[in-house]
C-alpha cells in the first residue's frame, strides 16, 4: 500500500513538473497563431525560441495568394535565374521553349539559367528557411549597435579583405593604399562598420552583400580588379547595375559621364594657364567616357563605346559640356571605400523603407513598395539562403547569437501544404512507388561516406544529392547502381544525404534524407598484451587521414570504471602503459580523431579486448 501511495505520489510531482513547460510551449505556440503564423511555421519557430528565447518573430502578412505571388515573380523568366552547376539537377532549371530551346539551356549571366517554378516556390516558400542558419535572410537590414568589427572580420574571413587595408589600382594604374582624411590607413572591416553608420544600414549585411557579389581569396572580380578598361579605377563592391554584366556595373559605378553637347577633347592640360592644349578631337553630343581626374574646370576621361565597352582616345574635356546626373551617391567610384561607402547609401535609400530584408530584396511581395514582383536587387534565387548563412556566422563568431533579433517573416494566402524542395513533387500512387526507401550508411571515413538503398522497379539510374549542412554547400552525382560512394568530404563536417530514381525519363520523390558526420574509420585494437608485471602493451591499426588517436583503460567492460585515458599524435601506433594492479583483468578500446579549426572530431570506438595484468 505504502509502494502504491509512493508512486502516485511521484507521479504527481512529475506531472506537475511538466506540466508549466507544456502549458509555456503551448502558449507559445498560440502567440505564434495570434500574430498570424499558419500551422507549417509554428514549430519550427517554436523550437527556435526554445533555443533562443531573445529571439522575437513577427509575421508580415503579405495579403497575397502564393500561387499568384509566385507567378507575379516569374512573370519575366530572366528575373529568376540560378548557377547551373553540380549542386543542382535539371528539375531546379526552367525547360520551356523560351529557356531551352532547341534542347540547350539558354545562359542568362555568367552561368546562370532561368531557374524552373518548383525551385522559386522552394526559394520563395519562407518556411524552408526556419532554422537557426537561413533565419537571417527576414532579419532586418537596419543598423545594429551589437554588430562588431571581430563579427564583420568572421564574414570576410575567407577572402583578401580579412585583417586586411584597402589597397587598390588608381586610375591611372598606380597601386595606391587608402588612406583617410587624417592620414591613417584603413581596413576594410572597418570600412563597412563606417559605411554602416552613415548609411543606417546593418554592417553585417553589407558585409555579406560585398561577399556575395564579389568575395573571393583574391581581388579578381570585375567589381574589384580596378583593371578592366574602360573602366580602369573603377570600383563596384554590391554589382549595382550589373544586371547586364559586369561591365555594366562597373559602367554604373563610373557614373554615366557622357557629353551633352558637341565639344572638344584635347590631347593635354595646360595647368599654368588651366586649359586644354595639344591635338584636338571634335567629340558629338551623347558620348560615353570613365572619369579618370579632375584638372581644374576639365576632366580628364577616357573615351568608350556604349554598346561594346571598346576603350576610346583619353583627354581632357570641359565639365560644363558633360552630363553629371548621375555623380552622386560618391560616383565614380574611384577607390573601394568611395563603393563601399557609397553603395550602402544607395542601397538604404532604395531598399531600406520597403525592402528592409534580404529575402524581400530578392522577392519583393510588399505591395506597399509600389512596385510589387519587381525593383529587386538579384536575380539569383539562392542568393537569400546563402547571405544569411555568412549573417549567422558572423553573429555566432562575435559570441551574440543570443542576444535580442527580430525576424520579420513573409506568411502568404493560400499556401501549399508541403514544402518539398524541386524533383520530390510526384503524387499519388506513383510517388510511392518510385521513391528511393531504405537508404542507409554502409561506411564511413574522415573524407568519404558509403551508402546503399533498396531497388526502384523501372530506374535506369539513380541521383544522389550531398548537402555539407557546416558549410551550407551542396553537390551532386549519379549512379547506375542502388549504392554509391562519396569522396572528397571534409572531416568533421556534417552532411545530408537524399536519393531519387530515374523512372519512365523523369525524375521522382527523393528519398528520406540520411544525415551523418565525416568522421574517421572506427578504430581496431591489433595487439593487447601484459609483458612485464604492472605493464599493458597496446597497438592499434592505422587510419586513413586521422589526425590522432585516443586510448581507453577500464576495469569493466562498460567503461564505468575507467582508470586511464591516453591520447596520441597520428604517427603513434602503441603505446606501454605502466602502473596496473597485478592480477586485475583490464579492457581496453581505441578510436581515431580528425582536427578541424581546433576542435576534434572522433571515430567510433573500436571493439573492446581485455588482458589481465601481470
Amino acid at each position: 500500500m505504502k509502494k502504491a501511495l509512493s508512486l502516485v505520489l511521484s507521479l504527481i510531482f512529475v506531472l506537475s513538473v511538466l506540466a508549466p513547460f507544456s502549458a509555456y510551449a503551448s502558449s507559445y505556440e498560440q502567440k505564434l497563431r495570434d500574430k498570424g503564423f499558419t500551422e507549417g511555421y509554428i514549430a519550427p519557430l517554436a523550437a527556435l525560441h526554445k533555443k533562443y528565447p531573445n529571439w522575437d518573430f513577427e509575421a508580415f502578412k503579405t495579403n497575397l495568394n502564393w500561387k499568384k505571388a509566385v507567378n507575379g515573380e516569374r512573370s519575366g523568366h530572366s528575373n529568376q535565374i540560378i548557377e547551373k552547376s553540380s549542386d543542382y539537377d535539371d528539375s531546379y532549371y526552367c525547360s520551356c521553349a523560351s529557356c531551352k530551346p532547341n534542347g540547350k539551356y539558354r545562359y542568362v549571366y555568367s552561368g546562370c539559367v532561368c531557374a524552373s517554378r518548383a525551385a522559386v516556390e522552394y526559394f520563395m516558400d519562407p518556411r524552408n528557411w526556419l532554422d537557426e542558419k537561413h533565419i537571417f535572410q527576414f532579419q532586418s537590414h537596419a543598423y545594429n549597435s551589437e554588430d562588431s568589427v571581430k563579427g564583420v572580420e568572421s564574414i570576410l574571413k575567407y577572402t583578401w579583405m580579412n585583417d586586411s587595408y584597402i589597397t587598390y589600382k588608381d586610375t591611372e594604374g598606380n597601386d595606391v593604399t587608402y588612406l583617410t582624411k587624417k592620414g591613417n590607413k584603413l581596413k576594410y572591416s572597418k570600412g563597412i562598420m563606417l559605411a554602416a553608420e552613415n548609411s543606417g544600414l546593418s554592417a553585417y549585411y553589407i558585409a555579406s552583400r560585398i561577399v556575395k557579389e564579389v568575395g573571393s581569396s583574391k581581388p579578381t572580380a570585375a567589381g574589384v580588379c580596378g583593371t578592366r578598361l574602360p573602366f580602369k579605377g573603377i570600383y563596384n563592391y554590391y554589382s549595382i547595375g550589373a544586371s547586364g554584366g559586369a561591365m555594366s556595373g562597373l559602367e554604373w559605378a563610373s557614373g554615366f559621364l557622357r557629353t551633352e553637347e558637341k565639344t572638344t577633347l584635347y590631347s593635354g592640360y595646360d595647368s599654368t594657364n588651366k586649359k586644354g592644349k595639344g591635338t584636338k578631337t571634335t567629340l558629338a553630343k551623347h558620348q560615353y567616357m570613365s572619369y579618370i581626374g579632375t584638372y581644374g574646370d576639365y576632366y580628364k576621361v577616357r573615351l568608350y563605346s556604349q554598346s561594346s565597352f571598346a576603350e576610346g582616345l583619353v583627354g581632357y574635356v570641359k565639365t560644363s559640356a558633360l552630363r553629371t546626373d548621375y555623380f552622386n551617391y560618391n560616383r565614380p567610384w574611384t577607390n573601394p571605400y568611395k563603393s563601399i561607402l557609397g553603395g550602402a547609401k544607395y542601397i538604404a535609400e532604395k531598399f531600406l523603407t520597403y525592402q528592409n530584408t534580404t529575402y524581400l530584396e530578392k522577392f519583393n511581395v510588399n505591395s506597399a513598395s509600389g512596385s510589387l514582383y519587381s525593383h529587386e536587387y538579384m536575380q539569383n534565387v539562392d542568393a537569400v539562403s546563402t547571405e544569411s548563412v555568412s549573417t549567422y556566422k558572423a553573429y555566432k563568431d562575435a559570441g551574440v547569437l543570443d542576444e535580442k533579433h527580430t525576424f520579420y517573416i513573409p506568411v502568404f494566402n493560400n499556401m501549399p501544404g508541403d514544402t518539398a524542395e524541386p524533383g520530390s513533387n510526384d503524387e499519388g500512387q506513383e510517388a510511392a512507388s518510385t521513391k528511393v526507401t531504405g537508404l542507409k550508411l554502409t561506411r564511413r571515413t574522415c573524407d568519404s561516406m558509403s551508402v546503399k538503398w533498396l531497388s526502384v522497379s523501372g530506374a535506369s539510374k539513380y541521383h544522389v544529392l550531398i548537402h555539407n549542412l557546416t558549410k551550407d554547400t551542396k553537390f551532386s552525382k549519379n549512379v547506375s547502381g542502388e549504392k554509391a560512394t562519396i569522396n572528397g568530404l571534409t572531416p568533421g563536417n556534417k552532411y545530408r544525404i537524399r536519393v531519387k530514381a530515374y523512372v519512365n525519363g523523369k525524375y521522382r520523390a527523393y528519398s528520406k534524407a540520411l544525415t551523418a558526420k565525416a568522421v574517421p574509420m572506427r578504430g581496431v585494437v591489433k595487439s593487447l598484451t601484459s609483458p612485464k608485471k604492472g605493464k599493458i602493451y597496446a597497438s592499434w591499426k592505422k587510419r586513413p587521414k586521422a589526425s590522432g588517436y585516443q586510448l581507453k583503460y577500464a576495469r569493466d567492460k562498460k567503461f564505468k570504471n575507467t582508470v586511464a585515458t591516453k591520447t596520441f599524435n597520428s604517427s603513434k601506433l602503441s603505446y606501454t602503459g605502466k602502473g596496473f594492479t597485478t592480477g586485475v583483468t583490464y579492457y581496453v578500446k581505441v578510436r581515431a580523431y580528425t582536427v578541424v579549426n581546433g576542435k576534434k572530431y572522433y571515430g567510433k570506438w573500436s571493439k573492446i579486448k581485455s588482458v589481465k595484468s601481470k
